[in-house]
């Protein structure tokens, strides 16, 4: 059994020692953005709230899939591995769009050198997917995160990711364990926003169609969303949480995380939504 805090797209900004040059790219529409109100609808004290009611909880793990930083600064990345290492708990980070903001912040792999420790795990070859297993339960974690043009966040997992995920999940699922694959964009038709979708979502899909998973887990658009892909013994569910550090109040766009116990046959879900004062914990519910 593993029990663990899901939430994603924190978004912690630091931009300490960064010079105009680092912004003559996709960053100058980004850092429009966070002048014009991006910046002041989220607070990274939330996210400090997480990770106290993980412990509170006694959490085995904290999940994080993806958009960890704004920017793809290298402060950035520096101030989240120093959160991280003072959770006070294990962590599991995948990466986001935003993760690999530009092409020379992939080109330099920011995200995979310097938040390397949180992606320990078994490979088939290549950085994704990553394999950590924690008795009868795995969690896959699986990389969409590409940089693209200004205005757009759009994701692609690949062909040779796709396939190793393939042998992936057929292995571990062969050795009966609960099987939680971590990815940043949905892999729900049409529940992303215009030039924000997976842009092979369909060969995913046929991937969990063909191999499996017990559960699906991603960010992205910064709602809850709530769904399921075919498998082949079922439909398996998918759950997107909200950003972990929003202070929207709109109905699903709460700052958000879930605490999971999960079990091979058995898993259950607690909602946390913040209520602009304190997050608010719905009821258990079993994940069909």
């Amino acid at each position: 059994m593993l029990r663990f805090v899901h939430c994603s797209d924190i978004h912690l900004l630091d931009l300490v020692g960064a010079h105009p040059g680092q912004f003559l790219n996709k960053r100058l529409t980004g850092g429009v953005n966070l002048l014009l109100g991006r910046g002041r609808k989220h607070d990274a004290n939330l996210f400090d709230q997480i990770v106290l009611h993980a412990r509170e909880y006694a959490a085995d793990r904290l999940v994080i899939t993806g958009d960890l930083t704004n920017l793809a600064l290298l402060p950035e990345f520096v101030l989240v591995r120093r959160k991280l290492r003072e959770a006070g708990l294990p962590v599991t980070v995948i990466p986001g769009n935003h993760d690999t903001y530009t092409r020379g912040s992939a080109r330099e792999r920011r995200f995979e050198t310097i938040l390397a420790e949180f992606m320990d795990g078994e490979r088939d070859g290549g950085d994704y997917p990553f394999v950590q297993r924690f008795g009868d339960v795995a969690l896959i974690g699986v990389s969409t995160a590409i940089p693209s043009l200004p205005m757009i966040a759009v994701g692609r997992v690949g062909a040779d990711q796709l396939a190793r995920l393939a042998g992936l999940l057929e292995r571990v699922g062969a050795e009966g364990l609960a099987r939680v694959v971590l990815i940043h964009h949905p892999v729900l038709p049409g529940v992303a926003k215009p030039r924000h979708d997976l842009l092979d979502l369909a060969a995913f899909g046929r991937v969990i169609a063909a191999h499996g998973a017990e559960l699906i887990l991603h960010g992205h658009e910064h709602r809850r969303i709530d769904g399921a892909l075919a498998g082949p013994r079922g439909p398996v569910p998918v759950h997107g949480v909200g950003s972990g550090t929003y202070l929207s109040q709109k109905p699903d766009r709460h700052g958000a995380f879930s605490l999971y116990t999960v079990a091979p046959g058995a898993i259950t879900r607690v909602y946390h939504w913040w209520n602009g004062a304190r997050f608010v914990a719905e009821p258990a519910a079993a994940v069909a």
